[in-house]
């Protein structure tokens, strides 16, 4: 498993962003939103020492694919 991030659109004029616990195939288990950059590195260190995972990957786009 591994944590990937990802711009997400709420709204035509709001961004945010999507932290995703992904399983090996790329499907999300685990879905969350952060506000802004801050949130978005803390919230994906949380769920990565919950579930033990090593790998965060922080795409600069609106895909989950790295």
């Amino acid at each position: 498993m591994k944590i990937v991030t990802h711009k997400f659109r709420i709204k035509e004029d709001q961004v945010c962003y999507l932290v995703n616990l992904v399983d090996y195939n790329g499907h999300p288990l685990e879905s969350q939103v952060a506000r802004n950059k801050k949130e978005k590195y803390e919230v994906s260190e949380e769920l990565a020492l919950r579930h033990k995972v090593k790998t965060i990957h922080h795409n600069s786009g609106f895909s989950i694919i790295e």
